[in-house]
């Protein structure tokens, strides 16, 4: 193939003007594309699943209205088991553990106050969650206290008095 006269058309020769001469965009492919043949199949318009679209259908365990009784006035079922007003107000109370906290960490320094912090969460309304946990630690912290006050007082009681009357049996003596 030729074009403009003078340039032979090579494999890897560039085209001049930057598109390929009508020749060889010929040879590469057909002039006329065929058309595809129809297979077999028939176009069918696309159906949506209709009954499972988002209310399409009434729910069933919806409550009917009933016609019979007489009474012209509108009645609502209400919840039967309503809680209390003591119960729907402690929702709205302030839950602060605060004061548990202070007594805890300063019955380190001082352990009576751990028996205070016990006392407190025994007063404390089961409504009161982190209040009661933290009064919870003070009440096992005053429970240890008191086992390790009840441990050392009796080993100085069973143990501890043959021990200093020898002692003050010895300084008397010489």
């Amino acid at each position: 193939l030729k074009s403009n006269g003078s340039r032979d058309l090579v494999a890897g020769a560039a085209w001049s003007g930057g598109r390929p001469p009508v020749e060889a965009r010929g040879a590469s492919r057909p002039r006329f594309m065929a058309k595809p043949k129809k297979g077999p199949y028939e176009t069918v318009q696309y159906q949506p699943p209709t009954p499972q679209v988002f209310g399409n259908q009434a729910p069933m365990d919806l409550p009917t209205l009933s016609s019979g009784g007489g009474g012209s006035s509108f009645s609502m079922d209400r919840p039967r088991s309503r809680p209390k007003l003591a119960d729907r107000l402690a929702v709205y109370e302030d839950d602060n553990p605060r004061c548990q906290q202070i007594l805890c960490v300063a019955g380190i320094i001082c352990p009576p106050l751990w028996l205070v912090g016990a006392c407190l969460y025994l007063r404390t309304p089961t409504t009161k969650i982190m209040t009661r946990e933290v009064g919870f630690k003070n009440f096992l912290l005053s429970g240890l206290m008191l086992v390790a006050l009840i441990a050392f007082f009796g080993y100085h009681t069973f143990f501890g008095g043959g021990a200093a009357a020898a002692a003050a049996g010895a300084a008397s003596g010489s």
